[in-house]
């Protein structure tokens, strides 16, 4: 069975997207998966500061902050589930920033090592998916990640239910 960790952006623990996450969860479970959601509203994670102590001898960022959380899941998890609203045409801030962040894994234990299955659930009021999705893609693509599949709108808690349950 798979471990997921989910890096949940969404500003309402509540709203649409938290439908989507929890459907999501709900499926993985019933299939006998693992899943650790990290609510990335009310976690201290700085930006990267471009040091690039994550490639000289750091553990694996310089910085120590709540990401350590998500650097720690990270090593076990077979599968990374991006979840956001759109905000202003693409991801919230706090996804961005956590994803920034594990720059640091990639750089001290190579792309290889970090290979993972990728998912994406996303709302938006104004259906404008079109540059969120496509950064996911290029995320995805540049780090060699297989994606399972994007679930876009809300409402879609079968969906997402279905995604959820059909991790491999």
């Amino acid at each position: 069975m798979s471990n997921i960790i989910i890096l949940n952006a969404a500003a309402r623990k509540n709203g649409n997207t938290a439908a989507l996450v929890n459907a999501f969860t709900e499926g993985a479970k019933e299939s006998g998966h693992t899943v650790k959601e990290f609510y990335l509203q009310t976690m201290t994670i700085r930006g990267c500061v471009a040091c690039m102590g994550c490639a000289r001898n750091a553990d694996p960022c310089t910085q120590k902050d709540e990401m350590i959380q998500i650097y720690n899941e990270f090593k076990t998890c077979d599968v990374v589930v991006f979840s956001s609203p759109v905000y202003f045409f693409g991801v919230a801030g706090p996804l961005k920033t956590c994803t920034d962040r594990l720059f640091a894994v990639f750089s001290k234990y190579g792309y290889e090592a970090c290979q993972r299955k990728s998912a994406l659930l996303m709302t938006s009021d104004d259906p404008q998916y079109e540059q969120a999705v496509d950064w996911y893609h290029r995320f995805t693509d540049n780090v060699g990640w297989d994606n399972l599949g994007e679930i876009l709108g809300s409402g879609r808690t079968k969906e997402a239910y279905d995604l959820g349950a059909s991790v491999e």
